[in-house]
Formats: structure tokens, sequence, C-alpha cells
């Protein structure tokens, strides 16, 4: 609505605006509704990813559940600045409310993250060598190199509960012998929360699967962006450059680039930086101007506006019957 406005009160001001209003409302509306179906596979890939790392902490909680989390707990995540923080403290009191324990709620809101990272590099590295970009790669390879090791470390702590223990219980030592503090006590509490990761059975095909689902959750979304195109346009980018449009790899890249700027969350879900970035990108990678903001705005009306409002539809009519189940009674 905010989008709309903006762009019908300046279309004399820009005359691309007018013309990227007029290709948004002529866009082809069976190629919006595939790329809103993959919008909402995007959202079912991320509540898979969740579903199965409680299972594999000895929590059995139902697909529906997850899925009405995840739904509310984007809602809360786009719809205020900086509702990333608000959006986890949800899901960890939601999570907690199932009976899940605290550290298993903690490892899966570290571990989910760190996947989620991993992959989002990695598709901009994809993007930025196939386009033959110039760029500076050592920045974010040292940062997937981190968020790797991360994910690494994590999955080693899940299955080697006690090694890793024995290790904190050791640094905690450190620390207090040179802080002059006394720690026991939340030596003791560590102890406590990392013996129950004894329930945690995660194989590495296990996790392996769980990372694919990770990495459907970006590659959906990045696949309904590629469809908004080709309804807009009517053409749909391949591995080869046409005139006046992009190709996989510039819309891989656009992608990265606005989920980079909306990480700050200035704004809620970043609206504002995020339609600039993704806007600018397109049209680095060969878009007009008004054809990327005719992509742009539905794709951010379907992933944005429509996810939001659905989120909250879950959202009240969970609270009307109690809260989200999480297994049946």
């Amino acid at each position: 609505m905010i989008l709309g406005s903006a762009a019908f009160l300046l279309r004399s001001k820009m005359p691309f605006l007018a013309s990227g209003y007029q290709e948004m409302i002529h866009a082809n509306s069976g190629g919006l509704l595939i790329a809103f179906l993959f919008i909402i596979l995007s959202l079912v890939a991320m509540s898979e990813v969740m579903r199965h790392l409680l299972n594999a902490g000895g929590n059995k909680i139902r697909p529906h559940a997850t899925m009405a989390l995840t739904f509310i707990s984007n809602s809360w995540s786009s719809t205020f600045p900086g509702g990333a923080a608000i959006s986890t403290v949800y899901q960890f009191r939601n999570m907690r409310a199932w009976g899940v324990s605290v550290v298993i709620s903690s490892w899966f809101i570290m571990l989910s993250g760190a996947l989620s990272t991993v992959w989002l590099i990695a598709l901009g590295l994809v993007s930025i060598v196939f386009l033959g970009a110039s760029f500076s790669l050592a920045p974010l390879l040292g940062s997937a190199a981190v968020f790797i090791s991360l994910a690494a470390l994590v999955w080693w702590a899940t299955n080697n509960p006690e090694p890793t223990s024995r290790i904190l219980s050791a640094v905690m030592a450190v620390i207090s012998r040179v802080l002059r503090i006394d720690l026991s006590a939340y030596t003791r509490t560590m102890n406590e929360h990392f013996s129950q990761l004894d329930s945690v059975h995660l194989s590495a095909p296990r996790f392996s699967f769980i990372a694919l689902l990770s990495l459907g959750n970006w590659l959906f979304e990045i696949i309904a962006v590629w469809i908004c195109i080709w309804a807009v346009t009517g053409v749909l980018p391949s591995f080869e450059q046409v005139p006046n449009n992009t190709t996989i790899m510039g819309v891989v890249l656009a992608f990265v680039t606005a989920k980079i700027v909306g990480t700050a969350q200035l704004t809620p879900a970043g609206l504002g930086p995020v339609e600039a970035a993704m806007t600018a990108s397109l049209v680095a990678v060969g878009m007009t101007a008004s054809s990327a903001f005719g992509v742009v705005f539905v794709y951010r009306i379907l992933s944005f506006a429509v996810i939001t409002a659905i989120g909250w539809i879950i959202y009240f009519i969970s609270v009307a019957r109690g809260g989200i189940r999480a297994r049946e009674r």
C-alpha cells in the first residue's frame, strides 16, 4: 500500500515509475500466482527446518504447528523495525510452551541461523563468479568460512555434549580465575543444559537433509523473483543475456543484495532500502528501470504484504484458540 501510493504520487516526477506501474498492473496473473506458490514453498521449507531440528532433539512437533509458527514469526519480523529480534523471542517462547528445553530451543535458533547465512553467502558468491563481476571475494569467503565453521562446530557439539561441556567448563574456570568472580553456579547450569543434548540425534545424512531444506528456503524465493520477471516482462531470464533483461545469475545477485540490505531492518521488512537495492541491482544486471520497478513492486506485494497479512490472520486465529498446539492431545 505504501509502495503503491509512493509510485502513484511520484509518477510525474520519475517517468520510469509510471512505466513500471503500467507494466505491473498488466502483469500475467498466472505467473504471479505461480510466484506466490513458490513464496509459500519457501516458508514451508523454513518450517520443515524447524520441525526436523526440534524432532532431532526428541520433541515430536507436528508440521501444522511449525508451519503456523513460521508464518506468525515472519509477520512479527516484517511488521516492526528490528522485528527479527522480536520474532526470535516469539519463536523461543512458543517452543518453550511446547515443552522444548532451553538448550534445544537455543540450539535450533543458532543452527538454523548459521545454515541460512551460509547459503545466502554461497548464493551471492556463485552469482558474482558467474556474472564475471569485479568484486572483492575475500570478505565474503571469510564470512562463509566463519559460518560454515560455526555450523560444523554446533553439529559437533550436538553429537558430543560431554566433551563440549568439559571444554566450556574449563573456559569458565579460566574466566573465573582471571576476573576473580565465582562462576560455579553458571557452570552447573550450563552442564545441566548440555546434558539435555544427549537426546539430540542428528546424523550426518539428517543434517545434510536439513541443510538442503535451508537452501530450499532461499531457492524457492529466488524462483519467485525469476517468475515475477516473466510475469511483468514476458521474458523468462536464462543463462544468456537478452536485451533489456537479465540472466538467472543476475536474479540471484539482485535477490542476495536486497536480503543483505534488509538485514538492518531500519524499517519494517526493510521497506524502502530493500526495494531500492533490488531495483538498482536488476537495472545493473541489464533490466530497464521501469521493468525492474514493476518486478520489485509485484514481488514485494506478494512476499511482504500478502504473506505478512496471512501470518497475522493465523496469529489471531491461534490466539483465539488458545495458542499454537504442538502435539495432538
